[in-house]
């Protein structure tokens, strides 16, 4: 649920107007999804919980040390496409749902934090400023609880070009789905089209998974929950995925890239069996049998999961996306922290290279929130997103755990 409600606060639902302390709420038009009625016509009940348990949740949060980062939560990954309405059927055939719209442009400094150099051809006819973005997105989910996605059409400036071809690319090369029902997804979702590389088969360590792509190419593994996990039913789109696992970063020095993403809140769980079959390879689009180094993170305030890999052969070393952060793909990750001030200065100490300087997010000079991209140690774009009733509500979430 905490990804769901954060994700909607991140990107406020389109036909809402919030300005300032002040709280205007306007429907511009009737056609808003019914999270983001409901969030237009309850909005204040959100304030109203802020206001009760700030003290409470200030207090009984651990008091940081001067080195730690306030990182709380993953609010989504994003991922970019070349056909949104097309996009949007597919992802719905796999149970995802609308849960937020956002702007379509934005401000001449909300471009420059996705990379974006201006000016662009856009005119600004459609809105924001000229010169900016134009684009088209929502924010999709799986239920109250099983995660977000922030799939995007950039219009100006376009980017065609495909995604990653292979597994083993640097960068954010795949994502998870869990499934209560692996079998019946595939059989399912095969009859209607989904292109998949090859059957489900088992890891080693018995997990049953396959690999499909999006209508772009865009690589998601579909993989078996643990029987413990399981559940009979179906969800509306009579698929049995239930929530999004873990996004899978390729670097080029695991032992480096594990210690980063530490800072970031992600714990070292356990490690990926190094060798597998070559029919666990050819279920992964390779030719031959693959060797890796590499382990599942999961974040230690909600639960969220990297999984961190070096592929020591096949190596592939080409550079992660670059921004603009428009390429079609699974292009970055988005966090939520309770002080993106102080940890921005934290990871300028440390070295780490910014996108650009803090950014108001998403809704020009008076939006609520703020965003700030950076890399990791091979080029993979991280943002962070402060936004005070997502602060709130994760925190909320963990003491609730």
């Amino acid at each position: 649920m905490i990804a769901r409600l954060t994700a909607v606060l991140y990107h406020r639902p389109a036909g809402c107007e919030y300005k300032g302390a002040d709280i205007h709420i306007q429907k511009k038009t009737t056609d808003i999804n019914k999270y983001g009625d409901f969030m237009c016509g309850n909005i204040w009940r959100y304030f109203s919980l802020g206001l009760c348990l700030a003290f409470s949740l200030t207090a009984c949060s651990q008091s940081p040390d001067s080195n730690t980062l306030q990182v709380l939560s993953r609010v989504h990954f994003n991922t970019n496409v070349s056909n949104f309405e097309d996009s949007k059927l597919f992802y719905a055939q796999l149970g995802f749902e609308t849960v937020s719209g956002f702007p379509d442009n934005n401000t001449l400094a909300m471009a420059h934090a996705v990379g974006i150099s201006t000016p662009t051809s856009y005119d600004g006819a459609q809105g924001g400023a000229a010169g900016g973005y134009l684009l088209h997105g929502e924010l999709i989910g799986l239920g109250l609880t099983g995660g977000v996605i922030d799939l995007i059409e950039f219009k100006i400036p376009r980017n065609d070009s495909p995604p990653y071809s292979t597994v083993n690319h640097l960068g954010m090369s795949r994502a998870t789905m869990l499934t209560s029902n692996i079998a019946a997804d595939y059989l399912h979702l095969k009859a209607l089209g989904v292109a998949f590389l090859r059957p489900p088969i088992s890891r080693k360590n018995g997990e049953r998974f396959t690999i499909f792509t999006d209508p772009d190419g865009t690589f998601y593994e579909l993989r078996s929950l643990p029987r413990s996990s399981t559940s009979a039913s179906a969800n509306a789109a009579g698929t049995y995925i239930q929530q999004l696992g873990p996004v899978t970063i390729n670097v080029t020095n695991y032992d480096r890239s594990a210690r980063w993403y530490e800072q970031l809140g992600y714990r070292f769980t356990k490690h990926i069996d190094p060798i597998e079959s070559l029919e666990v390879s050819q279920a992964m689009g390779l030719q031959t049998p693959f060797e890796i180094k590499g382990g599942l993170f999961i974040h230690s305030y909600d639960g969220s999961q990297l999984e961190i890999v070096e592929w020591k052969t096949p190596k592939l070393l080409t550079h992660p996306y670059p921004i603009p952060i428009n390429h079609l793909g699974i292009h970055r990750i988005a966090l939520s922290t309770a002080d993106i001030e102080g940890d921005v200065k934290k990871l300028q100490s440390r070295g780490v290279k910014f996108i650009s300087d803090i950014t108001p997010c998403c809704s020009g000079a008076d939006s609520w929130g703020k965003i700030v991209a950076f890399y990791d140690p091979d080029g993979t774009i991280i943002e962070l997103v402060e936004q005070p009733m997502m602060t709130i509500m994760a925190r909320l979430a963990h003491a609730l755990k």
